[in-house]
C-alpha cells in the first residue's frame, strides 16, 4: 500500500506543474492573492516545487493541487494546457472534456484515466487563464480510490478564486 501513496504523490507532482518555456523578456511568477480553502477532510498540505499548493489525503492517498504561471510571452490555449496536465500519463484516455465558464473566464474541466509507472489513476483538472495568468487545478488518484474524494476537490474548485 506505501507503494501506491507513493505513486499518488509523485501523479500529484508530476500533474501539478507544467513546463514552463520562458520566452526573452518573459519573466514567469506565480499568481499573487489567489484565495481558497484548503481541502477538507484528510487532505494535509504537502510541500512541491511543482505547485503552488498540494495536498495529499491521508485516507487514499489522492492529491489536490493547484499551479499559475504569469507574466509568460506565449499564451497557450485551454486545450494546450490540457494536454500539458495530461501528458504525464501513459496510455491516456480522455473520458471527458468540456469548455464551462470558471472564475468569470472560459475554462477547461475535463477528466482522464491512464497508468503512472504502470499502476492505473485517473485525473480530473479545470484549466483557465485570468489577468495574464494560466491556472491548472487537478485532483488525481488511484483509479480505484478516485470517486471516494471526488467531492473535495469539487468543493476546492468552488472555493477557489483567481485575482
Amino acid at each position: 500500500m506505501r507503494n501506491h501513496y507513493l505513486v499518488i504523490f509523485i501523479l500529484g507532482l508530476l500533474l501539478s506543474g507544467c513546463v514552463t518555456v520562458q520566452l526573452p523578456g518573459g519573466k514567469v511568477t506565480s499568481a499573487k492573492d489567489v484565495e481558497y480553502k484548503q481541502p477538507a477532510g484528510a487532505f494535509k498540505e504537502i510541500a512541491s516545487a511543482d505547485a503552488d499548493k498540494s495536498w495529499i489525503s491521508a485516507n487514499t492517498g489522492n492529491t489536490i493541487s493547484y499551479f499559475s504561471e504569469c507574466g509568460g510571452k506565449s499564451e497557450p490555449t485551454l486545450k494546450d494546457l490540457e494536454n500539458d496536465a495530461f501528458a504525464a500519463l501513459n496510455e491516456s484516455k480522455t473520458l471527458s472534456s468540456e469548455e464551462v465558464n470558471y472564475n468569470e473566464r472560459a475554462a477547461r474541466q475535463s477528466r482522464a484515466s491512464g497508468k503512472l509507472d504502470g499502476v492505473p489513476v485517473e485525473l480530473a483538472l479545470i484549466v483557465f487563464q485570468k489577468n495574464g495568468c494560466n491556472y491548472t487545478l487537478t485532483y488525481g488518484g488511484l483509479a480505484k480510490s478516485f470517486s471516494a474524494e471526488a467531492a473535495a476537490f469539487e468543493e476546492f474548485k468552488n472555493n477557489f478564486k483567481a485575482p
